[in-house]
């Protein structure tokens, strides 16, 4: 096998190729994967939004199932990022071999890697996009920006897509993915304006929510499911800003650890 020892341009007909190879192997596997994807969402929307909605009432002049609906449509689109570029990612680096496989062809590590992150966007886009449909059905669709918010999973999803392939690039083990799950991916469910105003809490608690790119997916996804753009852009520009920062690290880190 060979070593790559440096970084080369990104192609993206090579980036391309990788997205297309993920997505056949998603399709076949994709009637299998939508209950476990979508019935966590849809049990906290009927218990939180609806269940504890009725007693609840509104939030900040927001409807409980509203407020609720929207921080599960970025949640979920969250989840469905992370677990393409952990558990997914970990079995193609380290137990199958593809990324070792791919990199014997013309495309570079660092073409699988973004490809893969790619793909962990579109999965986020197809899960979330999925979970909005079925919540629409509930009435909590007020505005016709709600077209927008396929764009906010895009770009949420590519930076949770970053964040995950960031930790599996360093990840001696696979039982090590448990702990990117329950000191990042929890925290951040819990902490994001998604059941509860976060501005309530304690100060630290508010600090921590605000560097969470959950928050900020929360929040967009909230402003227009509601047509209400207070906010939006400071929501998208950190979301962005982070997806820039983060975009060159796990190639970096895959290509010391890879020894391709």
């Amino acid at each position: 096998m060979r070593r790559q020892k440096k970084l080369y341009k990104l192609s993206p007909k090579s980036i391309w190729y990788v997205i297309i190879r993920n997505y056949m192997s998603f399709r076949r596997l994709f009637k299998i994967s939508i209950f476990p994807n979508l019935v966590d969402p849809i049990l906290f929307l009927l218990a939180m939004g609806i269940g504890l909605g009725s007693y609840i009432g509104e939030i900040n002049g927001v409807s409980y199932l509203i407020f609720v609906t929207a921080g599960l449509i970025a949640a979920t689109g969250m989840m469905a990022s992370t677990a393409e570029v952990t558990i997914n990612a970990f079995i193609q680096m380290r137990v199958e071999k593809t990324y070792s496989a791919v990199t014997m062809t013309p495309v570079n590590l660092q073409d699988v890697v973004i490809g893969q992150v790619i793909w962990a966007s579109c999965r986020s886009l197809i899960y979330g996009g999925m979970f909005l449909v079925i919540a629409a059905f509930f009435g909590v669709v007020q505005s016709w920006t709600v077209i927008f918010v396929p764009f906010v999973l895009l770009l949420s999803g590519f930076v949770f897509g970053l964040m995950g392939m960031i930790f599996t690039s360093l990840a001696p083990n696979r039982d090590y993915l448990n702990y990117y799950s329950v000191l990042f991916i929890r925290p951040m469910y819990m902490f994001s304006d998604i059941f509860f105003p976060v501005k309530n809490m304690p100060e630290i608690v508010q600090v921590f929510a605000w560097f969470s790119p959950l928050y900020h997916a929360v929040n967009l996804c909230r402003g227009l499911l509601l047509g209400n753009f207070e906010g939006l852009i400071m929501n998208f520009s950190w979301l962005l800003i982070l997806g820039i920062i983060l975009f060159y690290i796990p190639v970096i880190i895959t290509q010391k650890k890879l020894a391709y």
